[in-house]
């Protein structure tokens, strides 16, 4: 999934000296986020393949690393990790799309967690076979994967599916495979559905005025679901919202949903003032919102690859940055607005419409005055400070209380995960 043309980012990283100590940063890095490669210079050496083998030691537990033949740029290859792995120095280094990242304790502890849990796209679909699988549309996917990849289709598409975990080598359909090429997904996966909402007004309690349910294989559902919210921009000149920076935001809520949460489907929500895509599933591992921008872990990363070869992702690990830089190009005051819990993740998009300054002009939730009266006592709040005030209300929408006095200014949120408290802000 990495392209030499695009230069370094989250899955490919450039070293111009055999050093093992680089060639060890860089391939721990990758093999603890999604993988990748390593492109070395195009005279490949005794020198290089002696420096891979040496990195080796300074990788724990040990990586096998080794030089392979790449047209002008000889690359090694870094497998997506099942462990968290480690310098000899005792450092955790991720990729990001600026370079490599050092994590500290708590991202560590985070990354453990994530890997420990397994990849449940991967896992079989109890009773699902290759006959619920629509051959049709896994000939469409190999041939826009040989345009995108320009290679030539294979020769046996099972042997295709077994590469894309969507098949095992038993036959066994995986979540992926169903996701992807079912004839109907919802049958073995209910929740991997999508609910559209267009509401009159922007207040916490607006009236919905249309409501529909979007459903199907997983490049069916993103197309339908996009022709359901394009159908309802409006804007004269130009749509309210744009294009790219929407599609963007729907595919990658299809793509990292935590497909586990079996009681939560993807909610789309067009409000007067802004537009609300939510995905189940907090954000993975050590990805917080603060390094959503840079940060790159993919909860579903066959899912991630299939989807980009398939074109609906224009180039992995760049999207919400492109988001950010359209939606700016488009006029939006404050574009993105990314909001995380420990089972959602938010995208907001405002419109600007209701106040000059990007924001909503609402007036505050019975809940947000309690917190600023609390605040007026004691000088922070936490969120189990909260619950203790409004009691009987669900944490996430606590949560989303806290996150909405943030987004208009009137809080500032300290500390990370699970150990956050808010202040009001002064500025």
């Amino acid at each position: 999934m990495h392209t030499l043309t695009g230069g370094p980012g989250p899955l490919l990283s450039f070293i111009v000296e055999p050093d093992p100590v680089a060639i060890a940063e860089n391939a721990v890095a990758l093999t603890n986020t999604d993988g990748g490669a390593i492109a070395l210079p195009t005279d490949l050496t005794a020198e290089w393949v002696d420096a891979a083998q040496r990195a080796t030691a300074h990788c724990d537990p040990p990586l096998h690393l080794a030089p392979v033949a790449n047209g002008a740029h000889p690359l090694i290859h870094v497998p997506r990790g099942d462990r968290v792995h480690a310098l000899a120095d005792g450092r955790v280094l991720v990729r990001t799309i600026s370079g490599n990242r050092v994590l500290n304790g708590d991202e560590i502890r985070a990354l453990l967690s994530h890997r420990a849990t397994g990849d449940f796209e991967a896992e079989v679909v109890p009773g699902a076979a290759l006959e619920h699988l629509d051959l049709g549309l896994v000939q469409r996917f190999i041939e826009q994967r040989a345009l995108r990849l320009d290679t030539p289709s294979p020769a046996d598409e099972r042997d295709l599916l077994v590469a894309l975990s969507a098949l095992t080598p038993a036959g066994g359909v995986t979540v992926v495979g169903i996701l992807l090429f079912g004839k109907s997904p919802q049958r073995w996966l209910p929740q991997s559905f999508a609910r559209f909402v267009r509401y009159l007004g922007d207040s916490d309690h607006p009236l919905a005025a249309a409501e529909q349910t979007v459903d199907g294989p997983l490049p069916h559902l993103i197309d339908r679901l996009w022709d359901v919210v394009r159908g309802q921009m409006s804007g004269l000149g130009q749509p309210e919202y744009p294009a790219f920076t929407v599609r963007e935001a729907l595919v990658n809520a299809v793509c990292h949903r935590d497909y586990r949460l079996r009681q939560h489907h993807i909610d789309v929500g067009m409000f007067a003032d802004r537009l609300e895509i939510t995905s189940p599933g907090g954000l993975p591992g050590f990805l917080t919102v603060e390094h959503l921008v840079e940060g790159r872990l993919s909860r579903n990363p066959r899912l991630a690859r299939a989807l980009w070869e398939w074109g609906y992702i224009e180039q992995p690990g760049f999207g919400i940055t492109r988001m950010i830089e359209v939606a700016a190009k488009h006029g939006l005051q404050h574009p993105l607005r990314f909001e995380a819990g420990a089972y959602h993740v938010t995208v907001r998009l405002y419109n600007g419409r209701s106040t000059g300054t990007g924001f909503p002009d609402q007036p505050l939730t019975t809940c947000q005055q309690r917190i600023l009266a609390h605040l007026n006592d004691h000088g922070s709040i936490t969120l189990r400070e909260l619950r203790t005030l409004c009691r009987g209300t669900r944490p996430d929408r606590l949560q989303r209380e806290l996150d909405d006095l943030v987004a208009r200014g009137r809080l500032r949120k300290i500390g990370g995960r699970g150990r956050a408290y808010y202040i009001v802000e002064t500025e």
